[in-house]
């Protein structure tokens, strides 16, 4: 932030990109002024919390917790259907048996 409405002359909010770059201005109301979404780098399986199969639903539920950009966390659930979870399988096999490859052995 580079000004607030009513200092000195300002009249709108003056804002620049964090580090620098092209300033510029939003109403004095805040009405554009929303806050930018923490962006997700990634997701890891949640300790000691298994998943659940629904077969009413169809569905499995895999508790995770995601990893933001700032630093922070938050506890969610990865929902897969049927043809999710199976094609789920057959990538992680895949990376099971290149794990066992790696470790010399006969996968």
């Amino acid at each position: 932030m580079v000004a607030l409405p009513g200092e000195g002359s300002a009249t709108t909010y003056h804002l620049r990109p964090p580090g620098g770059g092209t300033q510029w201005s939003a109403p004095a109301d805040g009405t554009t002024l929303r806050p930018v979404p923490v962006k997700a780098t990634h997701a890891t399986l949640l300790a000691g919390r298994d998943a659940v199969y629904d077969p009413r639903a169809r569905q499995g539920s895999v508790p995770v917790e995601f990893h933001f950009d700032d630093g922070s966390t938050l506890n969610g659930v990865l929902i897969l259907t049927s043809a999710e979870l199976e094609r789920l399988y057959a990538q992680t096999s895949r990376l099971l048996d290149a794990h066992e490859r790696a470790l010399g052995g006969t996968s």
